[in-house]
């Protein structure tokens, strides 16, 4: 018998034994075994004839055995050798059932959380306020490990498309950064979008690449998720007590059908030790309780959205650039503080330090950026003027097209400065876009909106700065006699003020029907 399939074998025997022993911790008694299976499990080397019963079996016990029992068995297992064995044993199979897949991610995200103590790469775990760069490391590292770990176990070559699809988790980590409180998590439906991602990757979500991505978003997410979720029935709980400190019957209503009882009977550890599939109900109601108790504190109502209007289409619409006014100073969407009422204990919320939100802000124009380089380049050169973002279609002048084809590495000179701040221009511009279609789909909610509106309060304030840089860039290229590059800076320079112009009003009105 070859190497390969002894090794086989006995990751086969090594699966097997590990199902038994979460099978029978569930059943509470043995599971009796068909007499090949166990003979090939007793003499792994002299099997070679028995391996497709074992896959059979284990493939008949994969039917009885959830994902949540393997996350859970995988918590009291020391030997990093069984989760090798169940990776290499998931990659092999490459099963399309959606529970094999999951069971595959539970055991990735194992590894990544736990590194093996003999792996010659070690990683941080990144924080959940970390930027993308940070989390991008993690994953290339750990990508590394996992083919270690797989060894000569193949895997289908990822095609391009799905590579490409791996990006999006670089968006979904954006958009955890904005969360701040658990309903925010369920009103955004980010766990199923990320499903629906997993599932669209097909058997190419069995590439390391793509299990490196899964496990590093499983990683942040679900501590962030532990932690607001922890905060929020915290706050339902306290709010709860208060009320029946101060002589208030359990009986009394909260809001609408929800009771004080009610907020008492949330069993935190208990909804957590559930599978997130089947807890999304438990999961709905701590967030229409948290969202009660906030309304019953006196949250803040909903926004108001920035006009249809403001879309890139209309941009060219707006006034010319000899008309648009100066922009304003920053607006401040920020909730006005609230003295705590009778019995209430006050919960501060304590936000990001500006030099930290600043940096978030940074590092996603630095994305978008890089994305569009991406797309750009890899288009065909009549669709390359074409770039989808969220809702709309950017249509990119020559000149902007060929900045972001250009290719200057790091070299400090004129045509490097020329060709980055037409990018620069053109991801603000994108940002933006990206920003205003978010926060007027989360216009109507309390608190949704307030991550979106200071992003574009962001770019808004720090735009200024760079169409000075531009006016320098301007000046020395007519110096250079290069009037056509001016004139093309010029063009998109005024695109992206006359947007911004509109935007920034907009913002203002909204803020001062919510102020008067």
């Amino acid at each position: 018998m070859g190497q390969q399939c002894t090794r086989q074998l006995e990751d086969l025997a090594t699966v097997h034994r590990f199902y038994l022993t979460v099978l029978e911790s569930h059943l509470g008694h043995a599971v009796p075994l068909p007499a090949d299976v166990q003979q090939a499990v007793v003499s792994p080397a002299d099997s070679s004839t028995l391996l497709d019963a074992l896959k059979f079996w284990l493939d008949l016990l994969d039917m009885a055995i959830t994902p949540p029992m393997v996350r859970e068995a995988l918590k009291h297992t020391e030997k990093a050798e069984t989760a090798h064995a169940l990776l290499r044993y998931f990659v092999a199979k490459a099963s399309s059932r959606s529970s094999d897949r999951d069971k595959a991610d539970c055991v990735a995200t194992y590894l990544f959380r736990a590194p093996s103590p003999d792996s010659p790469l070690r990683w941080h775990r990144p924080e959940v306020e970390s930027s993308y760069h940070h989390l991008y490391e993690a994953a290339k590292a750990f990508e590394s490990e996992v083919q270690r770990a797989l060894g000569d176990v193949s895997f289908e070559p990822m095609p391009s498309a799905l590579a490409q699809l791996l990006r999006e988790f670089e968006f979904f980590h954006q958009e955890l950064e904005e969360f701040r409180r658990f309903d925010q998590i369920t009103d955004s439906a980010i766990v199923q979008r990320v499903r629906e991602l997993k599932h669209s990757l097909g058997k190419s979500f069995y590439h390391p690449e793509a299990l490196a991505n899964a496990a590093v978003w499983n990683d942040v997410f679900g501590r962030k998720f532990d932690e607001l979720f922890h905060d929020a029935t915290k706050q339902i709980k306290t709010f709860a007590e208060n009320v029946t400190r101060e002589g208030g019957s359990i009986l009394s209503r909260v809001e609408g059908d929800i009771t004080v009882q009610q907020l008492t009977e949330i069993e935190t550890q208990e909804i957590l030790a559930e599978d997130y599939q089947n807890a999304q109900d438990q999961f709905r109601r701590v967030s229409k309780f948290k969202k009660a108790v906030d309304h019953k504190r006196g949250a803040r109502p909903g926004q108001a959205p920035i006009a249809p209007q403001v879309a890139a289409a209309q941009a060219g619409a707006a006034k010319p650039a000899s008309d648009v006014k100066p922009m304003a100073a920053p607006v401040s969407a920020s909730v006005p503080p609230r003295v705590p009422g009778k019995g209430e204990t006050e919960v501060l919320a304590v936000s990001p330090s500006a030099a930290v939100q600043n940096a978030v802000q940074e590092g996603k124009i630095h994305s978008t950026k890089e994305t569009i380089k991406n797309r750009v380049r890899n288009a065909e050169a009549k669709m390359a003027n074409i770039v989808p973002v969220k809702q709309n279609n950017m249509i990119l002048s020559p000149a902007e097209v060929e900045a972001f084809r250009a290719d200057y590495g790091g070299e400090k000179s004129f045509r490097a400065d020329y060709a980055n701040i037409m990018m620069l221009f053109v991801s603000y511009h994108a940002r933006m876009l990206i920003e205003v279609d978010d926060y007027n789909q989360k216009s109507g909610s309390a608190y949704l909106w307030k991550p979106h509106a200071d992003a574009l309060t962001y770019l808004l304030s720090t735009l200024e700065r760079l169409r000075l840089e531009a006016e320098h860039i301007k000046k020395l290229a007519r110096q250079r006699g290069l009037q056509d590059k001016a004139l093309a800076l010029d063009a998109t320079v005024d695109k992206v003020k006359k947007y911004a112009n509109i935007v920034s009003q907009t913002l203002q009105a909204a803020d001062q029907s919510f102020t008067s």
